[in-house]
């Protein structure tokens, strides 16, 4: 089956306006394009790479490191161990990100605990 871009953006829920774009950028590319008219039209397949990067930003994923695991794919076959790898250090990074705002909700923690009630009072003394 066929889409024309406006009934493709209905179906898989993402703008017009981003699938031009993701087009543009070489993220999401339409299975056919009318060399005269510029039409867009997209495929089944287009349906499930569309999903997959929507699953994809869903996690975290900018779309630069979308397109990077794309030419991975690519390049390597579609790869199962560099698959892996690639959404692992993604896992990690994640990690170290939930790491870092922990640490700033416990400094919070702490400063509202040492200020309770404070924190008003010296700003209107710096006055």
């Amino acid at each position: 089956m066929v889409y024309k871009i406006g009934d493709f953006s209905s179906l898989v829920n993402i703008p017009i306006r981003t699938l031009r774009y993701y087009d543009e950028i070489g993220l999401l590319k339409p299975e056919i394009v009318d060399r005269f008219t510029n039409y867009r039209y997209y495929t089944e397949d287009n349906v499930v790479e569309a999903q997959f990067i929507t699953l994809l930003k869903e996690v975290g994923f900018t779309l630069q490191e979308i397109i990077d695991y794309k030419r991975f794919l690519n390049d390597f076959d579609n790869n199962d161990d560099g698959t892996n790898q690639f959404l692992l250090k993604k896992q990690e990074q994640i990690s170290e990100e939930m790491e870092r705002l922990q640490e700033q909700y416990d400094k919070i923690t702490v400063l509202r605990k040492k200020f309770k009630g404070k924190v008003l009072t010296l700003m209107k003394e710096e006055k």
